[in-house]
C-alpha cells in the first residue's frame, strides 16, 4: 500500500484562486470608478474656468475697441491670448467653443459651448455672475430657452429671469449630453 504525504496537499484550491481573482477585479473596478469620478469633477471645474478665462480675455482684448464686432476665436489664437484649454476650439468635454459679436451693433459678444453634459449644464446655468467685473452677463440661452435679467432690454424675449432658479435650469438642460449654452455679455 502506497502512502500519500501531506506535501501533495499544500497547494491552493481552484476556488481560492477564483476568489482571489474576484476580489482583485472588484478592487480594480472600484479604483477605476474613483479615478473616473475624479477626472469628471476636474473637467467640470475646467469648463467653469474656461468660460471665465474666455470672458476675461475678450473683455481685456477689446476694451479699447469701439465695439465687439470683430470678436473671433482666430484672432485670440493668432495673438496667443486665447486660454490654453480652448485653443483647439473645444472645451473640456470636447464640445465646440464659439465666440463672436452678439448683435449687429457689436454692443455685446457671445460665448457658446456646444455638447455640454447635463450636470455641467446645470452647474454653468446656476453660476452667479459678478457685476462690474469688466463685462456683465446680459442673457443666457440653454437649448433655446432664454434667461434674462428682470430689467434687461431682452426680458421680453426671455422664458425665465436671471439669476436662474435650479428648477428652470434643470428644465433647460434637457439632454444627458449635447446641451448647447450661449452667454451674451455687454
Amino acid at each position: 500500500m502506497k502512502k500519500f504525504s501531506r506535501i501533495n496537499e499544500a497547494g491552493r484550491s481552484m476556488i481560492e484562486a477564483i476568489g482571489y481573482i474576484s476580489v482583485m477585479i472588484t478592487i480594480s473596478v472600484a479604483m477605476a470608478a474613483a479615478v473616473n469620478s475624479g477626472y469628471y469633477k476636474f473637467r467640470l471645474s475646467r469648463i467653469n474656468q474656461e468660460l471665465t478665462d474666455l470672458k476675461k480675455v475678450i473683455s481685456q482684448r477689446y476694451v479699447a475697441a469701439e465695439n465687439y464686432k470683430e470678436v473671433d476665436m482666430e484672432t485670440l489664437i493668432e495673438e496667443k491670448i486665447a486660454p490654453w484649454d480652448t485653443r483647439d476650439g473645444t472645451h473640456s468635454f470636447s464640445g465646440d467653443v464659439k465666440i463672436g459679436s452678439g448683435d449687429e451693433q457689436g454692443n455685446t459678444f457671445y460665448i457658446e459651448f456646444d455638447g455640454v453634459p447635463r450636470e455641467a449644464c446645470v452647474e454653468l446655468g446656476m453660476r452667479l455672475w459678478l457685476v462690474n467685473d469688466g463685462t456683465d452677463l446680459d442673457l443666457l440661452k440653454i437649448n433655446n430657452k432664454t434667461y434674462a435679467w428682470k430689467f434687461s432690454n431682452s426680458v421680453d424675449d426671455s422664458d425665465y429671469e436671471l439669476p436662474a432658479k435650479a428648477a428652470d435650469v434643470a428644465e433647460g438642460c434637457t439632454k444627458d449630453y449635447g446641451n448647447d449654452m450661449i452667454w451674451y455679455f455687454n
